[in-house]
Formats: C-alpha cells, structure tokens, sequence
C-alpha cells in the first residue's frame, strides 16, 4: 500500500500543509502503508504548453522535458494520492495547478458525456490512484473553500480536509492550553483519517467531523492576526 502527497505550497516543509499532510500520513505508516510527501516547490515543473502533443503525435508522453515524467509514475504507482495546497485568492496555488494540468497525458482527446450532461476525457489508462485534498487557509471562516470544495465534488475524493485559520497550527503553544488541547485533538483525528484509508478504503463521517472541529473562533482569530500584523507593520516602520 503506497500513499503519497504532492504538496503545492510554497512554503514547503515549512507549511502549514506540510503540518497536516504529516499527520495523515503518520496514521497511513500506523497501519502498514508506504508514504512519501512531495514538495513540488522544490520540482522542476514547468507550465502546459497546451500543445496537445500528449495527445496527437506522442500519445501519453508529454514532449516537456523537466521532473513531471517522475512525478507522473510516483501518483500512477500510489494506491492514494494527495493533492495538498493552502488558499491563494480563493483558489490552489500555481505550483500544484501546474502539477494538475501537467497530468493531461493520462487522458484521451476523446470526448465523453455523462448522464447529468456534463462531458470528460476518458482515462487512459484503467487504474488510478484514489485521491484525497488537503486545503488550508490563512483567513478564518468557511467560504474560502467554495472554489476547491467545488473542484474536489468533481473527483471523487476519499477524503477532504479543509482547514481555516490554519496559523494556528504553528503557534498554538503560544495561545494558552486549550487551544493546545484542540489542535491535539484535530492532530489524532488527521490520524485516524489515515488509518483508516489504510485499513477500510474510506474515512469515516465522524473523524472527518472530527478534523472539522473548530479551533479557534472566527472573532479571537481575525483579532489576534490583526494585532499580530500590527506589530509587524510596527517593526518595519521602525527600522
């Protein structure tokens, strides 16, 4: 059993992704899986050229040279694939859409329709990996997944994950016990999200309510990042 993560922030090991990523894929090594995270910053990933090349004159093989050949046979060699990315502008970031579009090859040009009247491209290829999403955002409420909800609805996901006022995560200890306390509590509920991929194929109802736990209120966050900002601003002007 191979799990693997593409992590699209650029922040790389430093991001916040990367702390709920870690936690997934430590409950995925609790119940015997293989796991790897990619930090596609660190990638020569260049954009699609939208040359279709894939498509006509070299059928499944993109004419780009750069680290996507790899990549490509690490998500198509994985029994879960992860796509993993913070909010930019409502929106994944560039690097893991480059590393989205990039995947094209796996398709057909062939056009299919389906019975709610929407249309796809046939797969190429008959098996795929099983995908999950892992969004976090800098910004409190809810509606700064709107977008990728809806991207995520078209996939099939075996488990999404949708973190707001992800800062948090890093500075909890700074914040006071019980805050602690419910970080905790979301770290073992990623963890138990991974098991059970492992294990059962799919994530319960109650650990993804679990992960979806609020961790801090909307008002405490917005306030503690703005004064946060404030002293920052101050530093900058000062020096």
């Amino acid at each position: 059993m191979k799990v693997t993560v593409f992590n699209g922030s650029p922040r790389g090991r430093e991001s916040n992704s990367h702390k709920i990523v870690a936690q997934i894929l430590t409950g995925a090594e609790e119940a015997g899986a293989e796991t790897e995270e990619i930090f596609l910053v660190e990638k020569d990933i260049k954009q699609c050229r939208g040359c279709f090349d894939c498509w006509g004159k070299t059928p499944g093989i993109c004419t780009i040279k750069d680290d996507m050949p790899e990549l490509m046979n690490l998500f198509l060699g994985s029994d879960f694939a992860g796509l993993a990315t913070p909010v930019y502008g409502m929106l994944m970031t560039g690097l893991l859409k480059n590393f989205t579009d990039r995947l094209l090859p796996l398709a057909t040009p062939h056009i299919h329709k389906n019975e709610d009247g929407s249309f796809y491209h046939e797969g190429r290829l008959k098996r795929f990996p099983r995908q999950f999403y892992v969004a976090n955002s800098g910004f409190p409420g809810e509606h700064n997944f709107d977008f990728l909800k809806a991207y995520a609805g078209m996939q099939n996901m075996v488990l999404e994950v949708y973190r707001n006022s992800g800062e948090v995560l890093g500075a909890a200890a700074e914040h006071g016990e019980e805050l602690m306390s419910r970080v905790k509590k979301f770290n073992e509920a990623l963890k138990k999200a991974g098991r059970e991929m492992v294990t059962a194929g799919q994530v319960s109802e109650d650990t993804v309510k679990d992960i979806h736990l609020e961790l801090i209120s909307d008002d405490e966050y917005m306030k503690r990042a703005n004064e946060y900002w404030d002293e920052e601003i101050g530093k900058g002007e000062k020096d």
